[in-house]
């Protein structure tokens, strides 16, 4: 009996040496992984390339060392999730949209620096409560409709919206037509999302919107109720997209230039997004110039350089909801002429659109040579 039980007792015991040696392992593996990554993030970071860039950048050093990127369609936003290259979970985000829950789920992993991260926190990712009315708007991470009706509404009431640089981040104005502030958005992780907040924070926006989108068809909430999983490959700054049900693929690396991009894409193959829409997308995907000059960056991270740029000098930024999203500028003092550049998603892609087809001296009106020798 007792040799029975002594077996019984070192059978136990080496079980249970057994599990706390594989976490150990799987600790050890972890900060192995993470360790090598921080080391890799520091050097891809560039705070000029704002929110959006930065999460792009690295985004991309996650997949170069065989991580994995995910995010998920939830009732009141997206839930994304970042793995190691053992399969473990090594960070968990909470956004608006797609990108800035995975920039969430970044810093959750510890990858970027923390006087980054912190000013990432205030000006990149988004807080609980502007998830919240944002979600109230329509749900399950869709914000460009109700983006796109805002600046629709606010345009209808005679006024403007506005974008500037705000830190890292980017800051929308409601203005009426008097020119005086409706409201300002908080320093968000883009133009679209700093839009949606802001008229998520709007009572009179807020309500027009929700009425507008009431019984409108959701296509967040269709992959939600069929389990779909969003997977990201980042690589020269672009970004290939896979929707998964389980072991079902309904759309393979589907190539964006940036993860919101890439997503819409995949919907459209995967035939979950109305027609209308898919053929807007294409359009532009058809006469945008930007595939042909890609320098290796995702388009937030050029579109926030030449944003960056125009807050910096002090110009005057009008976005548009006409088809797709404007942005305008004034052209130099005395032509009496507007510049003005187009996008489908986002108010930094038609930036990048507008530097493209228009003159860029007159756009980004570069300062005078101070030295010619580096320090």
């Amino acid at each position: 009996m007792e040799r029975h039980e002594s077996r019984e007792m070192t059978a136990t015991y080496a079980f249970k040496r057994y599990i706390i040696d594989r976490e150990q392992s799987i600790l050890l593996s972890m900060s192995q992984f993470k360790e090598n990554l921080i080391t890799r993030v520091k050097s891809a970071v560039r705070p000029r390339e704002g929110a959006c860039g930065i999460c792009h950048a690295v985004a991309e050093e996650i997949c170069r060392v065989g991580g994995r990127i995910v995010a998920y369609e939830r009732p009141g936003g997206i839930l994304a999730r970042i793995f190691d290259d053992q399969g473990n979970v090594i960070g968990e985000g909470f956004g608006v949209v797609w990108s800035p829950a995975v920039l969430a789920a970044e810093i959750d992993a510890g990858l970027i620096e923390e006087d980054v991260a912190e000013a990432l926190r205030r000006e990149g990712i988004n807080a609980e409560e502007d998830i919240r009315l944002t979600a109230e708007l329509q749900g399950y991470g869709r914000v460009l409709t109700a983006a796109a009706l805002a600046l629709v509404a606010v345009k209808e009431l005679g006024g403007r919206t506005l974008i500037r640089r705000s830190g890292l981040g980017v800051v929308a104005t409601f203005l009426d037509k008097d020119g005086n502030v409706i409201v300002q958005s908080p320093p968000s992780y883009c133009p679209t999302c700093a839009v949606a907040i802001g008229a998520a924070r709007t009572p009179l926006l807020a309500e027009r919107i929700k009425e507008a989108l009431r019984d409108a068809p959701n296509t967040g909430q269709k992959k939600f109720e069929m389990g779909i999983e969003n997977r990201y490959v980042v690589k020269g700054g672009g970004v290939k997209v896979t929707l998964a049900r389980e072991d079902e693929i309904l759309a393979r690396n589907v190539q964006g230039c940036c993860m919101a991009y890439g997503t819409a894409k995949a919907e459209i193959v995967a035939g979950l997004v109305p027609e209308a829409s898919a053929k807007l997308f294409k359009t532009y995907c058809n006469l945008c110039p930007f595939k042909h000059c890609w320098m290796e960056k995702s388009m937030g991270a050029t579109g926030n350089v030449i944003l960056h740029r125009l807050s910096e000098i002090g110009t005057e930024i009008e976005i548009t909801a006409e088809g797709g999203i404007v942005a305008r500028i004034p052209g130099p003092e005395g032509e009496g002429q507007t510049i003005e550049g187009r996008g489908t998603l986002c108010s930094l892609s038609a930036l990048t659109n507008m530097l493209l087809r228009g003159d860029a001296q007159k756009i980004l009106r570069p300062s005078r040579t101070r030295k010619w020798e580096g320090d």
